[in-house]
């Protein structure tokens, strides 16, 4: 019996001697990287062993067309698109696995246009920022045209909406 798991140590030690050979401080230099695709070259790189050498020219590989562009359009670029990113994160909040959802917005307010009920007595939610939202389960909250609500993310892609000064909620789901 001893001499069967020797063997079968020996294979299983093997993984944990080249695992050390990933720099980790390198690792961590990849963290600090804002742009994705950068980020993402850093680590390939770091994992492939290569070195970590900032490029002395002033061009940048841009991931969409891989050609080279100058630095000062590359900056307001980013600069124009954070703008855009700002813009739809509103648009885009509910719409589950999308890239909205990673980002660190929680909850929205909004006020209420419509309230509407569905056949098996569910809230059907319209808002003024044109986002629908319907009622998933039996809870009860009372809604009317003008209220102010809150929508804020819960567990597992679930979305709690409840009004302005309330502890009462309901889960939603967004429609549109």
């Amino acid at each position: 019996m001893k001499k069967q798991l020797l063997p079968i140590l020996a294979l299983l030690s093997i993984p944990t001697v080249h695992a050390n050979d990933v720099n980790l401080q390198a690792l961590q230099a990849c963290t600090f990287v804002e742009n994705d695709f950068n980020r993402l070259l850093c680590y390939d790189n770091t994992m492939a062993g290569k070195s970590l050498s900032k490029p002395t020219t002033s061009k940048t590989l841009t991931p969409a067309t891989n050609s080279a562009a100058p630095a000062v359009a590359a900056t307001t670029g980013t600069a124009v698109a954070s703008e855009q990113i700002v813009k739809t994160k509103n648009e885009n909040f509910g719409l589950e696995h999308k890239e909205a959802a990673k980002d660190n917005d929680d909850e929205i307010s909004a006020i209420v246009t419509s309230v509407e009920e569905a056949p098996y007595g569910e809230l059907i939610i319209n808002l003024d920022n044109g986002q629908q939202w319907r009622q998933i389960g039996s809870d009860s909250l009372r809604l009317t045209a003008n209220d102010t609500i809150v929508i804020e993310r819960g567990l597992f892609n679930s979305f709690l909406l409840k009004k302005e000064g309330l502890n009462r909620s309901i889960r939603v789901k967004r429609t549109n």
